[in-house]
């Protein structure tokens, strides 16, 4: 296999054009990129796809292990980076890339940051372990994207971390761990998922979905962390949503087993997804999820499986849409145990915390933990809950 150098490239794009710059534009049949270093300052109103090895990567091709950065400073920019290629077949693999996008210093600016591919990536193409980090502000709306595209055939996504940093007062990002589609055996990697708030930031949100946007056929999806760090603290910062696999689910798709940690406002935390359509009843599975949504008043669905839900002190007034009711969604018949961890709380045990249980007017169950902290579980009564529902 015909490796290519490597090579370093610097520009600075001052006026008003659509460039599309390849790391490695003369690429021969099945070679490796080499790992390219290519850093663009962007200073005037333009278009920039900056491609990392070639246009499409064929084949037993290979993409390098390549650094790409844009700097933004002026506004109203287009900018694409894709790790290695616009799209990938046959059995073609990503290299293990850092992509990086900073809009920091400009207004209205929106970046589009893919792994490995803006396109397809479809047949046996496998991505790379990339880092893909967007620093924004600025009334920006930023995508962040560890694979492609879309990924069908038997594609496997790459283990990749994605890291978006709110600067400034306003600014947004969905962040997606493998695809924005996923479809027939497509398989999700492993990945990292962080949203942090800077200091700065005060009106912005966004969403973190583990696989994609859209699961179907016999999609699955990766055991994905899905996090929020907040450093401002400002009280009307808007809310995120936060999706272990995908916003909705179908045919035959399988949820990977997620991780997924809220923020300090209202979020919407879900374990797999949260529109099902299963192909014949059942056939779609949840992955054993562990949902935290920390402060706020969150509303929060595990999914199909047995998941567990964890609150904190100052958890904020929560509630769980799908207790032991996760299977029923896709049409499953098979009994569901969920947990609910309360253990920073400290009571002294079952009987304790059993005495601040009743239902609403509503006749839901409420969990009153504190005078300000209360989960309440949508369609289960107090008499349906046991000791064994619980980690006291």
């Amino acid at each position: 296999m015909r490796r290519l150098p490597n090579d370093t490239i610097t520009l600075t794009i001052p006026e008003i054009s659509f460039q599309t710059l390849y790391g490695d534009p003369d690429f021969p049949a099945n070679a490796h990129g080499g790992n390219d270093t290519m850093t663009i300052n962007v200073v005037g109103m333009t278009f920039v796809n900056l491609v990392g090895d070639t246009a499409s990567l064929q084949d037993h091709a290979r993409g390098g292990n390549d650094t790409l950065t844009v700097n933004i400073e002026a506004s109203l920019n287009t900018i694409i980076v894709d790790g290695d290629a616009q799209s990938m077949s046959g059995h073609a693999k990503g290299g293990n890339d850092t992509v990086t996008g900073d809009s920091t210093n400009s207004l209205r600016n929106g970046f589009a940051l893919f792994g490995d591919a803006e396109g397809a990536m479809s047949d046996n193409a496998k991505g790379g372990n990339d880092t893909v980090i967007g620093v924004f502000g600025g009334r920006s709306s930023n995508t962040l994207v560890g694979d492609g595209g879309t990924m069908s055939g038997d594609v496997h996504g790459g283990n990749d971390t994605l890291v978006a940093f709110q600067t400034n007062q306003d600014g947004s990002a969905a962040l997606y761990g493998d695809a924005l589609g996923m479809t027939d055996r497509a398989h999700g990697g492993n990945d990292d998922l962080i949203f942090t708030i800077g200091t700065d930031a005060q009106n912005g949100g966004g969403g973190l979905y583990g696989d994609a946007r859209e699961l179907a056929g016999d999609a699955t999806g990766g055991n994905d962390t899905l996090t929020v760090i907040d450093l401002s603290g400002y009280l009307h910062y808007e809310s995120f949503t936060m999706i272990g696999d995908a916003y909705s689910m179908s045919g035959s798709a399988h949820g990977g087993n997620d991780v997924l940690t809220g923020g300090s406002y209202a979020d919407y935390v879900v374990g797999d997804a949260l529109h099902y359509n299963p192909a014949t009843p059942g056939s779609i599975t949840g992955g054993r999820d562990i949902l935290k949504g920390e402060g706020g008043n969150d509303e929060m669905w595990g999914g199909p499986n047995n998941d567990l839900f964890v609150f904190d002190k100052s958890s904020g007034q929560d509630l769980i849409h799908d207790f032991d009711q996760g299977n029923m969604t896709v049409g499953g018949t098979t009994a569901e145990h969920d947990l609910i961890d309360v253990r920073d709380y400290g009571f002294a045990d079952w009987g304790a915390l059993k005495s601040l249980i009743s239902d609403d007017s509503s006749g839901n169950a409420v969990i009153h933990l504190t005078a300000s902290d209360t989960i309440t579980l949508q369609g289960v009564h107090t008499a349906d809950l046991h000791a064994t529902d619980f980690i006291v």
